[in-house]
């Protein structure tokens, strides 16, 4: 069944009808504020955090409530419905939501009464925006009443639900006269003893409100079934001590054929903006009345900024631009639509929301806060479109590292790390300094900026050091921290968060965690070499042929390299085992850290290809686990062919397209990526696969699952994204960074005979123009820059602001 299309130039996502098989949402952000839109208004959002600073409730994915409602009533017939579909879900005449860049637009049709909803959060305000437009289609005047709804939380997420008896104790809400907005917050309490607000407002006239949850809905109601709603008016209830809401109950009367359009906002003030006033008693005592005037201020500042229909459309207006200069810096134009799609828009879209938000997604609920692993892919990965971008988050990543050079799994930028918030299930993992090491490189890769190096940033424990050294004592501890087999300790985790017994007592190894140091070592050895740190570079050079050595001696298995090996000796992976062998990870990496020759490297590809693959991609390992293994972790608790138990991991499956590019398979290479990107015919079948159609998936469910086998789960916030894109950009397409300069080696399927790049690298801009004649999948045999032929395949910079003309043919 089909729910939707693409625009005609790619850039919406149109759904044609409101019960999609999971809810398909949209993110919308800035440097402050999130919200995760679905096609129904459903989801939620937050401030600097998606735990602490909630400003909504959500409850279920499945159901997609509760949301941002518009809930009408037609006065003279007492028909009530709700603009968003949900949550009263009547039938409709017409309905279409519409998720873009920056926005979303869900537009419906009850009873001749057409309703616009605008969504989009604004470029620097910690608020979101719904521009609201009611056109009449009947022939006659209309007397309606319009009734928006928010469901507020306004703290801690996670708190709401584990004590909601005692949280909701806490609450306070009233309507703001003077301000015109409901304000609902928190009262300060042990563990939170500081102020914050949410708040709603809008630009209609207010004939009424609520801010009672329980007097909204009635007596035993429900959001479907509200009890106003079906009244037709208000209470002008307040909170104090009970679950809170935001509604408004607004008055219009629509002339035949006409239309009439307001504006709504909300938003959250925390202490941290409070502070930023610099407001004389923006730190009042809490004796004191609250909300502070400064919090108060800083609404009525966020109001006059939005609240009326010109500031919203020019503030859309600006949005726009941004998002257009955003998706054409570095263009690709290939023969695949899809791919270009996914590159120059949608792909890149969500790296950009994930980079800035990383910590929670429609799926996750109250997760707060965002892994280190995660945000170091996300930083390397964002560093072509926005390298400011990504340093901001380097400098996070560098602060979170301890003086002994590990790093935390996870930090939040309101709360610290996850290790100090008691998260025991989420810490403690092994391969967290790695993705330092390959964020600091692939910064000076793309900037060329090796004073980076030189500056000096503090450990989270205790003193401060240079880049350099922050990457240096990063190698040490993961070289030091070694089993008995000369390998990494695999601590609670590695990049498999679900092999989470492995090394539970102590002893357990990593095979995958071994490779992945190897590739930071050299990676290393590059920059010490190229810095004149000859001493340092054959120390680390030394220390990669040992770990080598060792991964040979240990990992290999006759016909491929394990997992791990866990506390008792047990060989994860291994060809002995019954369940779980042949893992994808240990083998694509093998070749990305340069372990094994092209020989080798073949070989263990194409036994990936027999072994593994499917029509999504390949599964993480095979067969399914089927049996709880205390040795092993949760993985083998996972139902068969989910997450990390055999499911085709996206993230995993990006890993294999840059092996293949490496080892010049461009036609597997490209056939990975296809099976991989939603738009897999494979995928066509919505109702299988579930999720949204427009942005990458974490994994699909493997062939190992009884029925299931196809099924998408956990979009957006995926490493997927930042190894896609770069796959597609430096790998497939080719343009590939380096400490020298600007690598051209492209690697395709031999079907396309010609395809362009837009690259801008280091203060140029590159016109790349690659034919390819012979049909082959790689080797560059000429290369011209501005019309002269080159010396090889590397650009040297030209740092000139201007565009260069490149012009490669490849042939054997």
């Amino acid at each position: 069944m089909s729910y939707g299309h693409f625009s005609s130039d790619g850039r919406e996502y149109i759904i044609t009808r409101p019960d999609t098989p999971r809810p398909w949402v949209n993110y919308l952000f800035n440097h402050s504020y999130h919200a995760i839109v679905s096609q129904t208004g459903g989801g939620f959002s937050y401030c600097r955090d998606p735990k602490f600073n909630r400003v909504h409730k959500y409850e279920r994915m499945v159901s997609d409530r509760p949301g941002r409602y518009l809930y009408c009533r037609d006065k003279e017939s007492g028909e009530t419905w709700s603009a968003n579909w949900q949550p009263m879900m009547r039938p409709f005449q017409e309905f279409e939501t519409r998720h873009g860049l920056g926005y979303t637009v869900i537009r419906s049709r009850y009873f001749d009464i057409e309703v616009r909803m605008t969504f989009f959060v604004p470029l620097d305000s910690p608020c979101e925006v719904c521009r609201v437009e009611v056109k009449n289609h009947s022939g006659v005047s209309r007397s309606l009443q319009l009734f928006p709804f928010v469901d507020f939380v306004a703290g801690d997420a996670q708190l709401e639900i584990d004590y909601p008896n005692i949280l909701s104790l806490y609450n306070r809400s009233f309507f703001d006269a003077e301000h015109g907005a409901i304000i609902a917050y928190k009262q300060p309490h042990p563990g939170r003893e500081l102020e914050s607000c949410a708040f709603f407002a809008s630009s209609a006239s207010v004939s009424g409100f609520e801010c009672a949850r329980e007097a909204f809905l009635g007596r035993y109601g429900s959001l479907s079934n509200p009890k106003v709603v079906q009244d037709g008016k208000c209470s002008d209830s307040t909170v104090c001590g009970e679950d809170m809401v935001g509604v408004f109950e607004h008055q219009f009367e629509i002339a035949a054929n006409e239309s009439d359009t307001f504006v709504l906002l909300t938003g959250f003030v925390d202490d941290e903006a409070i502070t930023d006033t610099n407001a004389p008693n923006a730190k009042e005592s809490f004796y004191q009345s609250l909300p502070s005037a400064a919090c108060k201020r800083m609404i009525k500042n966020m109001m006059d900024e939005f609240l009326s229909e010109k500031q919203a459309a020019d503030e859309l207006k600006r949005i726009d631009e941004y998002w257009q200069q955003q998706t054409s810096s570095l263009v690709v134009e290939t023969p695949d639509a899809e791919f270009n799609r996914m590159t120059n828009i949608w792909g890149r879209y969500q790296l950009f929301g994930i980079t800035h938000w990383r910590g929670t997604s429609a799926y996750h609920n109250a997760e707060g806060g965002r892994g280190y692993r995660d945000t170091a892919q996300d930083a390397v990965g964002i560093l072509a479109l926005d390298a400011v971008l990504a340093k901001s988050v380097l400098e996070k990543l560098l602060r979170y590292q301890y003086a002994n050079g590990h790093a935390v799994s996870g930090f939040s930028d309101k709360e610290g790390s996850w290790e100090t918030q008691g998260q025991a299930v989420v810490t403690g993992k092994s391969d967290m300094a790695v993705w330092l090491v390959y964020a600091v490189v692939a910064y000076l890769e793309e900037t060329g900026d090796l004073g980076f190096l030189d500056k000096r940033y503090p450990f989270l424990d205790k003193g401060e050091a240079s880049v350099y050294a922050h990457c240096l004592r990063a190698l040490e501890f993961l070289t030091r921290n070694l089993g008995s087999n000369g390998l990494p300790l695999i601590g609670k985790a590695d990049w498999n968060d679900a092999y989470d017994r492995l090394g539970y007592r102590g002893k357990g190894e990593s095979l995958w965690l071994a490779m992945a140091i190897v590739r930071a070592l050299n990676m290393m050895i590059q920059v010490s070499g190229y810095i004149g740190d000859d001493k340092k570079s054959l120390l680390l050079n030394e220390l990669a042929e040992n770990l080598q050595s060792n991964i040979r001696k240990f990992g290999w298995d006759g016909n491929w390299f394990i997992a791990a090996i866990n506390d008792n000796g047990f060989r994860v992976g291994s060809i002995e085992n019954s369940q779980g062998k042949l893992p994808l990870n240990s083998q694509t990496w093998a070749v990305l850290s340069g372990i094994v020759d092209s020989k080798q490297g073949h070989e263990l590809a194409e036994l990936v290809d027999r072994e593994l693959d499917t029509e999504y991609g390949p599964a993480l390992f095979s067969p399914e686990y089927r049996d709880y293994h205390p040795g092993i972790g949760r993985v083998t608790s996972f139902a068969p062919g989910t997450k990390e138990n055999a499911a085709v991991f996206s993230h995993a499956a990006a890993f294999k397209v840059v092996a293949d590019c490496v080892l010049k398979r461009g036609n597997k290479a490209y056939d990975t990526f296809r099976k991989v990107m939603p738009g897999n015919p494979r995928k066509a079948d919505a109702d299988l696969h579930k999720v949204e159609p427009y942005v990458y998936a974490e994994y699909i469910v493997g062939p190992g699952h009884p029925t299931r086998f196809g099924e998408g789960g956990f979009t957006w916030n995926t490493g997927t994204a930042p190894w896609m894109f770069m796959a597609a950009t430096e790998w497939i397409c080719g343009a590939r960074r380096t400490l020298d300069g600007l690598l051209i080696d492209p690697c395709i399927p031999a079907e396309w005979k010609e395809f362009k790049i837009v690259r801008p690298f280091r203060n140029a801009i590159y016109q790349i123009i690659v034919r390819n004649p012979g049909h082959v999948e790689s080797g560059v045999v000429q290369m011209k820059v501005d019309g002269i032929v080159a010396q090889g395949q590397l650009i040297s910079p030209h740092e000139d602001g201007r565009e260069h003309l490149v012009e490669v043919l490849l042939g054997k």
